[in-house]
């Protein structure tokens, strides 16, 4: 019990920090190829700007963002997983 006390903040960033792992892991030689490619090939070079581009509107939308009530729901979070691991899946074995 003492433990639980000397890091509270851990216990607010475990799950954040379990899912961000999780898709390092799925998504890696996804985002390393990626990477390559908009590093590389001129035709996709604005893709460097994505990150930049999406943290600009997470960042004049994030008092809207905080305002919405979270619904957590195991039967959509589940349905989302899944299709992205077979969106995955498809992408991988087509290209």
């Amino acid at each position: 019990m003492e433990h639980e006390k000397s890091f509270p903040i851990f216990r607010q960033l475990w799950q954040p920090l379990a899912i961000i792992a999780a898709l390092a892991f799925t998504y890696a030689t996804v985002l390393a190829k990626l990477g390559h490619d908009w590093w590389e090939d001129p035709n996709y070079s604005h893709g460097l700007l994505i990150p930049f581009i999406i943290t600009y509107i997470l960042w004049i939308q994030r008092k809207r963002i905080s305002r919405e009530p979270a619904h957590p729901s195991l039967l959509w979070g589940g349905a989302g997983v899944i299709c992205a691991l077979l969106a995955l899946w498809a992408g991988t074995a087509g290209a």
